[in-house]
This record gives structure tokens, sequence and C-alpha cells, in this order.
């Protein structure tokens, strides 16, 4: 007799996924670091755009690879959103950069104090270095990370915290979310705005229960990262910004805004977001006859998914310091 049970994942699922992720990271940066091409030039250019859309593939495969083995599904998925939850995710973008650009800002100072300097984004005066940004920013990267994160990660992360309250629940999920989607970028200069922004991902994902209003709202990020990238732009605001810090109450100003910004948005943001839909953190398995379960229930790999998520973080943050430190000492 064919069994009708369908499983939702279990927490090590999600954690072989991200492990995963992180071991692909580094086998293909090492390839491209080996290879001949130097730091500049057309093959240069060329090089580090496969590098970086092969990474974004083996995000892709680490997400399903696991859930394929196991048979099982994530909580999370590609499944249709409310046109609403469509159409806002863009609008959770706009809100995110008005909110935290300025603490992000704050934090890009601190680290300028300290010596760092930042590697760089992508060159946005060659039509190559466009057509790259493009791809792997706008196509690649929103749908390869998000179904890493937020579908296949945070599904196994409500599973890890199962046993917390619904709220505290939410509360830690969109926290460890925010923080394994920042560090994994290893950009220090970006960290803090990636924290808020993934945190956001994630709290929208819990309340439309699908994945597809944060590729949209991921898309929306890029393509105004991507704008504000241009030569012209972004001198633009390195000129204001640099009157504004110029002088000492003019930078306290700024810090002071920046700040109430940063909170504000919060709230905003989970007013706005918890509009979107109804979903909460809650069942993990499903079955044909019974429907959903009460609560979240386990197959007993919560440790080992645990495991897999706190090792690929510490791999994460030491790669973030090294490249902290190298920045400084560079």
């Amino acid at each position: 007799m064919t069994d009708i049970t369908v499983r939702r994942g279990s927490a090590v699922e999600g954690g072989f996924s991200y492990i995963g992720a992180v071991v692909a990271m580094l086998l293909v940066s090492v390839v491209i670091g080996v290879l001949p091409f130097g730091s500049e030039g057309t093959a240069a250019e060329a090089v580090s755009f496969v590098g970086t859309a092969a990474v974004q593939l083996c995000f892709l495969l680490a997400s399903v690879i696991p859930y394929k083995c196991t048979r099982s599904r994530p909580r999370y998925t590609f499944s249709r959103p409310s046109v609403k939850a469509a159409f806002a995710a863009p609008a959770v973008t706009v809100i995110c950069l008005i909110a935290f650009y300025g603490v992000a800002e704050m934090f890009g100072f601190g680290l300028s104090a300290i010596g760092y300097s930042g590697s760089g984004g992508a060159d946005m005066t060659s039509p190559l270095g466009i057509v790259a940004a493009v791809i792997t920013s706008v196509i690649l990267a929103p749908v390869c990370e998000e179904s890493l994160f937020r579908r296949s990660h945070l599904s196994s992360l409500g599973v890890m915290l199962g046993r917390k309250r619904p709220v505290t629940r939410a509360v830690l999920m969109t926290v460890i979310g925010g923080l394994v989607f920042a560090f994994m970028h290893c950009r220090p200069e970006q960290t803090v705005y990636q924290f808020f922004f993934g945190g956001a991902l994630v709290y929208m994902t819990i309340r439309t229960g699908t994945i597809v209003p944060a590729i949209i709202a991921h898309a929306s990020n890029n393509v105004i990262g991507i704008v504000l990238s241009v030569p012209a732009v972004s001198e633009g605001i390195t000129h204001a910004e640099t009157a504004v810090s110029g002088v000492w109450y003019g930078a306290l100003a700024a810090a002071v805004v920046s700040v109430a910004l940063c909170v504000g948005g919060i709230f905003l943001l989970r007013a706005f977001i918890r509009r979107l839909g109804s979903h909460e953190t809650g069942q993990s398995f499903v079955t044909a006859d019974t429907g959903f379960g009460e609560g979240y229930a386990d197959d007993g790999g919560t440790v080992a998914g645990t495991v897999f998520t706190v090792l690929g973080f510490a791999v994460c943050v030491a790669l973030w310091t090294v490249t902290l430190v190298a920045g400084i000492v560079a």
C-alpha cells in the first residue's frame, strides 16, 4: 500500500542546506581565486561574473537537494501570494531603505574610522559590468538566496524553535534569519542594512506563507542598489554625506535622525507586513488524512539541524572577520 503521508521538512533539511551552501561558496571562491586572470580587465570581470553566478546556483541546489533526498517539503514555498502582498513587496523595500540606510551609513563611518576600506561594488562603467549586475543581482540573487534563506533554512528554523511560544518563535526567527542573511554576504559595510532587510524578508515570509513577496522585495532592493551604484548617483550621495558629517552638529543631527528612523521603521514594518497576510509560525507536518497537525512536530532532526546552522554561521562569521581585517590592513 502506498504511503499517502506528505511530510513537512524537519530541522535537518534547512540546516544541511545552509552548511552545504557555505561549503559550496568557499569552494567556488577558492577556484575563482586561483584562476590566473588578475583583478582588472574584461577577463577578470567575466570570471567574477561566472563565480558569482555559480555561487547563486549552488545556493539554489543546496536549498533543493536535502528536501529531494528526504522526500519532504519546506513550510515556505513558491506558492502564489495574494495580489496585495505581491504589490506591497516593493513598498517594504522602500521602507527598509528609508528606515535603515542612516544606521547602516553610521556603521560604515565607524568601519572607516578604524581604517576599513570596502571591496567596492559592481563596475557600472562598462557594459559587461552592468549586464552582469542585472543578471546576478536582479534575477539570480533574489530567487536563489530566497530559496536558501527563506524557503529552506527558515522552514527548518521554525522547527528548531518549535518549543517556543508563537510570538517568541517569530521574533527569534526574524532575528536569526536576519543575522544568517547578513553574515553570509561577508560584506562588513553592508552588514547592518542586510540584517534589518533580511529580518523584514523573514517576517514577510512568515506572514504571507510564501517566499514570492520576499523575492519581489529582494529584486526591488537590488535594482535600487544598482541605480545607487551608478557613478553620478553615488558621487552625489557621497558629496551630500560629506557635507553633513563635516561639522559636529550635522553629524549629531544625522545620527539622531538615523536612529529615530530605524526605531520607527521597525514598528512601521511590523504593522505594514502584518496586513499582508494572516499566517503564523505553526505546523510542521501535514497528512492527507488529518490535515495539519498541532504545533511543531519533529522527527529527531532538531539537534542535527541546529549543529549544521551553528557551524555554518561560525564559518560565515570567521569569513566576515577575515574580510574586515583584510580591509583594514590593505
